[in-house]
């Protein structure tokens, strides 16, 4: 699966400085995220194709047989990817429904794609072994399936960026009339100070 190290870096960037100030800020209902009210069915349809794609593996993982390797001397290292994987077919299918549901949090849409593309690179060094050790034929045929997201994967990169600069635009709003609010404050006069009375 093709790098995407550049886009990924740039919306996280955006996404530290842009989620952190906006949540100091009171949400108001004009405000408001249009995707927290009204999800965008080919955004839902997004992760729920990549849901879809991923839960096709687990199938195909259970012809895997890492315990054998070992014998043949594969380091024992194999059984523990296999377990993991198998667990993050399951938790990545979670995760898709959720954020097909709410795909307006850009942290949560950051943190799905970083946990496919995580599980896809512990998937290639498990398919290593499987073409070592016991079926190159099936090695192919799985990183072939796996590889059917990547349009998904794209498709969110994007919406993610886009997503990104929607929430600097708004941060950019609510800066700019914070602003605005503390210059007119600074403008206005002092209140005045009443005398003391002197003790008797």
């Amino acid at each position: 699966m093709r790098p995407r190290t550049a886009v990924l870096a740039a919306a996280g960037a955006l996404a530290c400085w842009v989620t952190v100030p906006a949540q100091e800020a009171p949400a108001s209902p004009a405000s408001a995220s249009p995707a927290s009210t009204n999800v965008d069915p080919q955004i839902a349809g997004i992760f729920t194709r990549i849901a879809q794609h991923v839960a096709r593996l687990g199938p195909m993982l259970e012809q895997v047989r890492a315990a054998e390797w070992v014998a043949k001397g594969a380091p024992d290292t194999y059984i523990a990817q296999l377990a993991s994987a198998r667990q993050q077919i399951e938790g990545i299918g979670t995760e898709m429904t959720t954020l097909a549901q709410h795909p307006e949090n850009l942290q949560d849409c950051l943190q799905g794609l970083f946990r496919v593309q995580s599980f896809h690179h512990a998937l290639d060094s498990l398919m290593g072994g499987l073409r070592r050790y016991q079926n190159p034929p099936l090695a192919d045929l799985i990183q072939s399936v796996a590889a059917e997201d990547e349009a998904e994967l794209d498709q969110l990169q994007n919406y993610i960026l886009d997503l990104a600069n929607q929430k600097d635009q708004e941060f950019q709003v609510v800066n700019n009339e914070a602003q605005r609010c503390r210059a007119t404050i600074s403008k206005q006069p002092a209140p005045a100070k009443t005398p003391r009375r002197p003790t008797p």
